[in-house]
């Protein structure tokens, strides 16, 4: 097990990980590490120019901020790049990346999370799928687009988890530390019984005044204090 942890202006960041020892494993969680820095630098410049962030909507959304992200990181990042699976019908993975040394296949999901620290079953629906499209992504599907010579591929399951509470109130969740939300948050996504739906990685950017970043909605306003990736990862 692995554990990081950083103070930024903005927030405070915290990684946990179960990943097993395998080629390329510093790379890979470089990669975390820095897509939750950047992807918390980059939320901040965007709330200023248009006073919401993007990753609050939906996957389509999520974009906005997860290319510039791993762009940062990597100086590349391939959205639905195409293969075809076992049966030969035609897919597009989410996102395709590398490094010097490793390449990263990722399926993307966004879902949101209350005011607690338990999800609620849409996000577990969301996640099971994210798990099951990566199935079918193995070395006899891709290996006409990789060089798994020169280069250790992964695939991921990847989701992207805002937390939102509304701006009045004063929930005993934002006095949690990031290292107590992300543990929560890893043991819950740890306790499947089924091992491949167990995320082994997880990632929490905690903002320090998340009132400062306010949404206002015609319902009511909100503050999002915790943004959540939870990742299953596998080397292919």
């Amino acid at each position: 097990m692995s554990d990081f942890y950083k103070e930024t202006k903005t927030s405070h960041i915290y990684c946990k990980d179960t990943i097993q020892r395998t080629q390329g494993l510093k790379n890979l969680r470089s990669f975390f590490y820095n897509l939750l820095e950047n992807f918390d630098e980059e939320a901040s410049t965007f709330y200023k120019f248009w006073g919401h962030f993007p990753f609050i909507y939906s996957e389509k959304q999520l974009a906005s901020i997860l290319a510039p992200s791993i762009h940062k990181h990597t100086k590349n990042v391939w959205f639905e790049q195409p293969f075809k699976d076992y049966k030969k019908n035609q897919r597009f993975l989410d996102l395709a990346i590398a490094d010097n040394e490793n390449i990263y296949l990722i399926e993307l999901k966004h879902s949101w999370n209350s005011k607690t620290n338990i999800t609620d079953k849409q996000c577990s629906i969301k996640w099971e799928i994210a798990i099951e499209q990566i199935k079918d992504i193995n070395r006899r599907t891709i290996y006409r687009h990789f060089n798994f010579e020169e280069f250790n591929v992964f695939k991921i399951a990847l989701m992207v988890m805002p937390t939102y509470i509304a701006f009045e109130e004063e929930h005993d969740i934002l006095s949690q530390t990031v290292e107590e939300y992300t543990n929560n948050l890893f043991k819950e996504f740890d306790s499947y019984t089924t091992q491949k739906h167990r995320a082994n990685f997880t990632g929490v950017i905690k903002l320090k005044n998340p009132k400062k970043f306010k949404h206002e909605y015609k319902d009511g306003n909100q503050i999002y204090p915790y943004i959540s990736f939870l990742a299953r990862v596998e080397e292919i």
